[in-house]
């Protein structure tokens, strides 16, 4: 053997025994580690599973209160949709708040749905589609508390989110216009009878033309 193999061969022995002291020195790190990896990986998995498993079951909750609330039984429904806001989150927490709210007003129990209302629309942004509905019955809550000069501008909100071709826009209108006429104000008033008297069908058409007749 050459000195030059023989130096490789010395090299590559004393490398494989620190190599092996240092394995021996680090055995307890390496395994530790080794467990923290598995570890983490299967939080994450089980908090993967979870979170599926949380999902299917607020969907679940969530398409009971429905029934129950399409059948009538709102104090039934209000509790299964408090049950999904309680227990879930997303956007299936934040829809639960908004069918909260319309069993509380259906119900004449303004004060909480004013609440849940109010609750849906601090987290619209992440289920927008009920915004315009919500900012209504918002209005609608605070004139069942005979606070009109809340209440006025909480519906001409609530149209503002709304299209001329949306068939909500006339009644939203002649609301405004009638909350304005309430508290008073009759030039606001005026303004929104004549948007009713414009866009509106039928009857409320037909009311507000008069209306804006007589403030004329």
């Amino acid at each position: 053997m050459s000195a030059t193999a023989k130096r490789r061969e010395d090299k590559l022995v004393t490398t494989t025994v620190q190599f092996t002291e240092w394995a021996q020195e680090h055995f307890n790190q390496v395994i530790v580690g080794i467990v923290a990896l598995v570890a983490v990986v299967a939080v994450l998995v089980f908090a993967a599973n979870s979170r599926e498993s949380s999902q299917r079951e607020a969907q679940r909750v969530m398409g009971s209160a429905m029934a129950l609330m399409l059948q009538g039984d709102y104090t039934a429904a209000k509790t299964s949709f408090q049950q999904v806001v309680d227990r879930h989150g997303g956007k299936q927490a934040v829809a639960a708040r908004f069918f909260k709210a319309e069993c509380e007003a259906t119900q004449g129990n303004f004060e909480q749905g004013l609440t849940d209302y109010e609750a849906y629309l601090s987290e619209s942004s992440k289920y927008p589609e009920f915004e315009a509905s919500a900012m209504m019955g918002k209005a609608l809550c605070l004139e069942g508390m005979k606070n009109y000069t809340e209440a006025a501008p909480a519906m001409a909100a609530a149209l503002a989110k709304l299209d001329f071709k949306d068939p909500r826009y006339g009644d939203a209108a002649f609301s405004a216009g009638d909350l304005y006429a309430v508290a008073g104000n009759m030039r606001d008033a005026l303004t929104y009878y004549q948007l009713a008297a414009e866009h509106g069908t039928g009857d409320v058409k037909a009311r507000a033309t008069v209306a804006v007749e007589l403030i004329q």
